[in-house]
């Protein structure tokens, strides 16, 4: 569990980094989860959070067989996933370009948003080719 301040993703990917060259991830492979995280980290401080510090936001860390998974949980806004557009590229500001990054870079991703607060993002990266349904899907879950 991290505080929402942007000053605790470095050592946050540090430890991923560390947990991560256990795994039979490739190198690309673990730079871009790396980057992902670092991404779904920032989202839930500026987005969950509104850029408050002082929140708690749980990441862990999963090597499971045939893939590693990260599931980052905040416990603020909720995000609307309808409101969620594809960005312009090129982008003509800063920003907005998170979930198209993370989209583009694991196999998996979901937010499952059945919490009565807050969310949870699931990254997903596997150890081989992506599995049928296509590298870059975009699942939800409500219950």
């Amino acid at each position: 569990v991290i505080e929402s301040r942007p000053e605790n993703l470095q050592p946050l990917r540090d430890k991923i980094r560390n947990f991560l060259e256990g795994t039979k991830l490739a190198d690309k492979d673990r730079q871009e989860m790396l980057v992902a995280v670092g991404e779904g980290c920032t989202n839930a401080i500026r987005h969950a959070y509104d850029g408050e510090a002082g929140h708690p936001i749980r990441v862990t860390v999963q090597d499971q067989r045939g893939k590693v998974v990260v599931r980052i949980r905040d416990y603020g806004r909720k995000i609307d996933l309808g409101s969620v557009k594809l960005p312009e590229l090129p982008p003509r500001r800063p920003g907005g370009l998170g979930i198209y990054f993370m989209t583009t870079m694991m196999d998996q991703l979901e937010y499952n948003t059945r919490w009565a607060k807050g969310n949870e993002l699931i990254l997903v990266k596997c150890k081989g080719p992506a599995p049928k349904g296509g590298p870059h899907e975009v699942r939800r879950e409500e219950k």
